[in-house]
């Protein structure tokens, strides 16, 4: 019975992620009320209570699952590619950065959804989120082998994100005032100036 219940449960939360997802970057997350959100996913409105405080907790889950994924898959992709050939930290911090911009490239609604929400409170969700724990890890323990500190690592890491989300929304979704292609080899100098 308590396996039913939590596969009920993540179907459910699975609706009205998916949900979510579709209006908030089809209309926007001012624009959608969490009765479109309930309808569309097909739950009932005490459903929608039961697991988020409001519309933006929603906003925030939305976006750390999405990018959890994300990140989980460019970790992998890094796995792999150093198998292949060796990197130092910022050769894989490069290779991980152009990852994510490959995937926001295809999937420009998803880092419009990530720019236009992002917070300190996104960021602190993200920096404790469970499944990126793993990436953080080996993003802390490298920094410090380079002779950096926890805290500065931290710093660093979101230095990185702001700036990478920020240049790719620009360049890649508003088309300005560079194209992404024109940006990138500055993108790419200042990421490795940050890590130094």
């Amino acid at each position: 019975m308590g396996e039913k219940l939590l596969g009920n449960k993540a179907l459910k939360m699975k609706k009205l992620y998916d949900a979510a997802y579709e209006l908030f970057t089809s209309k926007g997350v001012h624009n959608t009320v969490i009765d479109d959100i309930v309808k569309h996913a097909g739950v009932a409105k005490g459903t929608f209570y039961l697991y988020c405080k409001d519309k933006y907790d929603l906003v925030d889950r939305v976006i750390i699952r999405k990018l959890s994924f994300v990140i989980n898959n460019a970790m992998k992709a890094l796995s792999e590619k150093k198998k292949a050939e060796e990197l130092d930290f910022q050769e894989s911090v490069i290779f991980f950065a152009d990852y994510l911009i490959n995937y926001f490239r295809g999937d420009t609604r998803f880092l419009e959804l990530i720019v236009k929400n992002f917070s300190e409170s996104l960021y602190q969700k993200l920096f404790r989120c469970e499944e990126l724990e793993p990436t953080r890890k080996i993003f802390v323990e490298n920094f410090m082998l380079n002779g950096g500190s926890s805290e500065n690592a931290g710093k660093r890491l979101y230095l990185i994100v702001c700036l990478v989300s920020i240049v790719c929304y620009n360049s890649i979704v508003q088309k300005m005032p560079y194209t992404f292609e024109q940006i990138k080899p500055e993108l790419y100098r200042s990421v490795r100036q940050i890590l130094t």
